[in-house]
């Protein structure tokens, strides 16, 4: 949920957007197709709609992501299985 309960789009990064926070009451689950429809036009090539655009975040507000490689993820996968066994078993 956002502070003003008003979804936020934008990009993430180049190439990755995003369209969150349309709350699961009131108007958010009509918002939600509408705006998916409005960013899917967006990124097809269409001018940005002012609908879009009220609730367009021109910044990125996310911390930049960290990077894993394949081999570090495949660790961190077998750490959690592991535990999960571990768990299980006690």
């Amino acid at each position: 949920m956002t502070p003003s309960w008003l979804p936020a789009a934008g990009e993430a990064t180049r190439n990755v957007s995003y369209l969150i926070a349309c709350n699961g009451h009131g108007h958010g689950p009509a918002r939600a197709p509408c705006l998916g429809t409005l960013l899917a036009d967006r990124l097809a090539g269409d001018d940005p709609h002012d609908g879009l655009n009220t609730v367009w975040r021109a910044r990125p507000r996310f911390a930049p992501a960290l990077v894993f490689n394949a081999p570090e993820l495949h660790a961190m996968w077998a750490f959690d299985r592991r535990s999960d066994r571990k768990v299980r078993e006690s």
